[in-house]
């Protein structure tokens, strides 16, 4: 019996660009909407990001970007009430990108 080796695979191979448009369908079906907030919500994170600021706290930034909800932990190192933007850990944030925040005591 004379098996085929490699040549019985090639169907599977036929389009190479498969595994990508696989991992873009999968990478769209997992975005999410951005959540709303309510004003005290808001009131109460601009409250938290200032105060996480002025006493250099450890804090867990949960932020909406690009369709995915992102996390970041860190001490603010700039803090812009102006632009309404921060830096944490190098990654500047805009407050309407801000979801929650999380004091970490340490």
């Amino acid at each position: 019996m004379l098996d085929r080796g490699i040549i019985k695979w090639q169907p599977f191979n036929s389009c190479f660009d498969s595994n990508q448009i696989i991992n873009d369908i999968t990478a769209k079906r997992q975005k999410v909407n951005f959540p709303t907030l309510s004003d005290d919500q808001i009131n109460t994170l601009s409250d938290k990001i200032i105060n996480a600021y002025n006493l250099k706290i450890n804090i867990t930034i949960m932020f909406y970007y690009s369709g995915n909800i992102k996390e970041l932990t860190g001490k603010i190192t700039y803090l812009n009430s102006n632009k309404k933007e921060l830096y944490l850990n190098n990654t500047k944030i805009y407050f309407n990108q801000i979801i929650q925040i999380k004091e970490l005591n340490f």
